[in-house]
């Protein structure tokens, strides 16, 4: 009886990880909408002739994207310092605050 507990028990661990991990995406996905939409916007102020309010909404969206990078982190319940990671998620306010120069 002893092996089939723990055979259940790793069984709902191993599911525990899969639910986080299929979280974790699908609100990374969404908030991106976010991240990469304040960035769009930004370019379309920007070319109204209002600079100084497109680099606030890059700053958002750079502000949005750590958020989110630090949740998802915390969902995946991983140590919140990834280099890599941390390069994706501010991957598209970087590219907005390129194409502001």
């Amino acid at each position: 009886m002893t092996a089939v507990v723990r055979d259940r028990a790793a069984e709902l661990e191993a599911l525990r990880t899969v639910q986080r991990r299929v979280a974790a995406i699908a609100f990374f996905a969404v908030a991106m909408h976010g991240v990469i939409g304040l960035a769009v916007v930004a370019q379309i102020i920007d070319r109204q002739g209002r600079h100084s309010d497109a680099i606030i909404l890059v700053f958002m969206s750079g502000v949005f994207a750590l958020v989110t990078y630090a949740v998802v982190r915390t969902i995946l319940r991983r140590r919140l310092w990834s280099p890599p990671w941390l390069a994706v998620a501010l991957a598209p306010t970087v590219v907005a605050a390129v194409m502001l120069r």
